[in-house]
C-alpha cells in the first residue's frame, strides 16, 4: 500500500509513541535481514589535485552563435499566496502529522513552439528560444517530459542576465568565469523525463540547438509540463512571508565551532528532491567503500522517508559546504554553495529507512568520503550528528546511544541527546561514533527539537549493510580494466568502446598501431555535468612530453593524431578525469 507522501516526505518525521512503539509488529516491513560479521571503512579525503585548470564556462548556444537575445517571448504564472502555504506549512507540522521543509511546490504549465522564437542560422542550423517566468518566485525547476533529442541537438536551461543596481551595473551577459553562471545542458542522452536543476529568481530561459544537417521539426523534441516554483530559499533560507532570514532555532551549536569534525562536515550535504508535486529538503552524506584503496564513488546515504524511487533520485540537487567559514561567521549564499544535480537509486528499504545514491552530478574539490561500522553499537556510546535543521546552515549535535525501547523495532537504535537537536530537514543525516568518527545509522524520526532536547531514532546500519555491502566493496568499473598506467594500456581496434568509467583514482589508458602517413582520431562522448574528462596522447610510454591533448569544457573530446614516420608506429593515450570523482564515456577510435 502506497504511503501518504506527506507523511514520508522530506524532513524528520515526528511519530506518536504508540505508534513508534508499535513498528516492530508491523507485518509490511520486511523481515530483518540476516546479519553478517561487523565490517568497517575508514574515512578519506578525495585526492588534491597538484593543479588544475580553471577552464571557461561553456557558453550558450546563443552566446556562442553571437546573437543577442533582446526580447524573448514569455510565459508567466501568477504569484502565489505564500503567506497562505507557509501557514498550511506550519499548521501541518504542529498537527504532528508530519515535520518537514516544505520549500516548493508545483504548478502546471504548458510550453509549445509557438511560445518562443526560432531562429533561422547560416548553413542551415536553428535555434529555438522561450522563457518561462512565475511572479515572485525565488527560484524555479522544470520538468521535461517526451524528451527525444535528435543526435547532436541540445537543450541550455539557465538564468537570463539582470541588471545590478547594486553594483551600479548593468549585466548584458555573463563572464566565461563568472563563478555565479549556472547553465545545464541536456543532449540525445538525457531524459525521457527529468528535472533541471534550480534557475535561481522567477524566470528560466530555454535555448534548443539544432544543428547543420540536422532534420528540424517546427514542434520541440520535448514537454514542459510542470515546474517547482520555490517560494523559500531551501539555502538561504529567506521567503517573501513570515519566514525569517534564520530558520534553525537558537539552540543549534555551528559545526565550524568543532574543527575536530571538520572532515566529517566535508561529508554532509543537503539535498532538495521533488515528491508528491513538493519540493523538501533532507541531509545525507557520502559513504566510502570498504576496499583497499579508495575509489570515490559518490555513494551517498540518506532516509528511505526522504526518498525511494529513481523519478525522485533523478530530482535530487545536493548543496554542498552549506556552512559558515569560521565559527560564528556568516554562512555563504545560496549562489555561492556548489551544486551537484541528480542521482541514480542503488537501494532503499523502510525498515532501516535507508536510501543508498550515487550521484551522478559533477562534485565539488574538497569533499571527504565518511567512513562506517556495521558492527552493533553499545549503549551509552558517545556519538555525534552534523545536519541542517529546517535546511539551515551546516549544526552539529551531541548526545549518546541510549536502551532502544522507543523506537519499535531491532533496525532502529535510539540516540538521546546532551546539547542540540534536530529538526525537519535534518532527515537521512548520519550518527557518527566520537570514539573513530564512524557512521553507524542514519535519522528516521522523533520528538526533538529547541526546548525539547530528548531522543530520536535512527535507522541501524548494522541492519541496512547487508543489503548494500556487496556496493561498498567497490565501485563498480569497466572491462578495459586494468588499464589504468601506460604500461597496461588497453590495445584497441577501430570500433566503439561503450559505457567505459574513469575514477579520480584510476586514468585509463589505450593503445593502438597507426601505419605510416595515416591519421589516428579518438572521440569520446559524455555527459561534462556528470564530469569533465579530458585525453591526452603520447609517442611511448617513456615520453615525457604529450604529442597532442584535447581540453574543452563540453560533453566530448576529439583528439587526432598523424604518423609522419616511415614506419608503423604504436601510440598510448589516457582519458583521465579534470574534475569529479567518476564519470562514464563511450569512444570511438578510427585510422584514416
Amino acid at each position: 500500500m502506497a504511503r501518504d507522501p506527506r507523511q514520508r516526505f522530506l524532513g524528520r518525521i515526528v511519530l506518536p509513541l504508540c505508534f513508534a512503539t508499535a513498528l516492530a509488529g508491523v507485518p509490511a516491513w520486511a523481515q530483518e535481514p540476516e546479519l553478517d560479521a561487523p565490517a568497517e571503512a575508514e574515512g578519506a579525503a578525495a585526492p588534491v589535485r597538484a593543479f588544475k585548470e580553471v577552464k571557461p564556462v561553456r557558453p550558450t548556444p546563443s552566446e556562442e552563435l553571437g546573437i543577442d537575445l533582446v526580447r524573448v517571448p514569455q510565459i508567466r504564472l501568477d504569484a502565489l499566496d505564500v503567506d497562505r502555504i507557509l501557514q498550511q506549512d506550519e499548521m501541518e507540522r504542529r498537527q504532528g502529522r508530519v515535520k518537514v521543509l516544505h520549500y516548493g511546490i508545483g504548478r502546471e504549465v504548458r510550453l509549445s513552439a509557438g511560445d518562443g522564437h526560432w531562429y533561422d542560422l547560416a548553413g542551415g542550423a536553428r535555434l529555438w528560444v522561450g522563457e518561462v517566468a512565475a511572479t515572485d518566485a525565488l527560484g524555479l525547476r522544470l520538468h521535461l517530459s517526451d524528451v527525444r533529442l535528435p543526435a547532436g541537438a541540445e537543450i541550455a536551461v539557465y538564468a537570463p542576465a539582470e541588471s545590478d543596481p547594486a553594483r551600479g551595473v548593468v549585466k548584458s551577459g555573463w563572464s566565461r568565469f563568472d563563478p555565479e553562471r549556472s547553465v545545464e545542458f541536456y543532449t540525445a542522452g538525457a531524459g525521457p523525463d527529468l528535472w533541471t536543476g534550480t534557475v535561481s529568481g522567477d524566470r528560466a530561459r530555454i535555448e534548443y540547438f539544432v544543428p547543420a544537417g540536422v532534420a528540424a521539426s517546427e514542434e520541440l523534441p520535448f514537454r514542459l509540463d510542470n515546474l517547482q516554483h520555490l517560494y523559500l530559499d531551501p539555502v538561504a533560507q529567506t521567503a517573501k512571508s513570515l519566514v525569517g532570514t534564520k530558520m534553525a532555532g537558537n539552540c543549534h551549536n555551528d559545526v565550524t565551532c568543532h574543527p575536530e569534525w571538520a572532515d566529517i562536515a566535508k561529508a554532509v550535504s543537503g539535498i532538495g528532491i521533488v515528491s508528491g508535486g513538493r519540493s523538501g529538503f533532507c541531509t545525507g552524506q557520502l559513504l566510502n567503500v570498504n576496499a583497499k584503496k579508495p575509489d570515490f564513488t559518490p555513494y551517498f546515504l540518506t532516509a528511505n522517508h526522504c526518498l525511494d524511487s529513481g523519478g525522485e533520485a533523478q530530482s535530487t540537487e545536493f548543496y554542498w559546504f552549506y556552512q559558515t567559514p569560521a565559527c560564528g561567521g556568516t554562512p555563504p549564499s545560496f549562489n555561492s554553495v556548489p551544486r551537484s544535480s541528480g542521482a541514480t537509486l542503488l537501494s532503499t528499504s523502510p525498515q532501516s529507512d535507508f536510501t543508498l545514491l550515487m550521484v551522478e552530478g559533477a562534485l565539488p574539490d574538497g569533499l571527504f568520503w565518511s567512513g562506517w561500522t556495521s558492527a552493533q553499537v553499545a549503549n551509552g556510546t558517545p556519538a555525534t550528528a552534523i545536519h541542517h535543521p529546517s535546511a539551515d546552515f551546516k549544526r552539529i549535535s551531541f548526545g549518546e546511544k541510549t536502551e532502544n525501547s522507543i523506537c519499535g523495532s531491532n533496525s532502529l537504535l535510539r540516540i538521546d541527546w546532551t546539547d542540540a537537536p534536530t529538526e525537519p530537514g535534518s532527515s537521512g543525516s548520519g550518527i557518527f561514533r566520537n570514539s573513530d568518527k564512524k557512521l553507524f545509522g542514519q535519522l528516521f524520526f522523533g520528538e526533538s527539537r529547541c526546548g525539547l532536547e530528548t531522543w530520536d531514532c535512527y535507522g541501524a546500519f548494522a541492519s541496512t549493510f547487508p543489503r548494500i555491502k556487496n556496493l561498498l566493496r567497490g565501485g563498480s568499473d569497466d572491462k578495459s580494466e586494468q588499464n589504468d598506467a601506460c604500461n597496461r594500456a588497453r590495445a584497441v581496434k577501430q570500433g566503439t568502446l561503450a559505457n567505459r568509467i574513469v575514477k579520480v583514482t584510476d586514468s585509463d589508458w589505450y593503445k593502438i598501431g597507426v601505419p605510416p602517413g595515416k591519421t589516428v582520431k579518438v572521440t569520446l562522448d559524455f555527459d561534462h555535468s556528470r564530469g569533465d574528462i579530458d585525453v591526452s596522447l603520447k609517442n611511448s610510454c617513456k615520453a615525457r612530453n604529450v604529442a597532442v591533448a584535447a581540453d574543452s569544457a563540453t560533453d566530448g573530446e576529439v583528439l587526432t593524431f598523424k604518423n609522419q614516420g616511415r614506419k608503423a608506429a604504436m601510440v598510448f593515450w589516457q582519458v583521465f578525469l579534470a574534475s569529479d570523482t567518476r564519470n562514464n564515456y563511450n569512444m570511438t577510435v578510427t585510422i584514416q
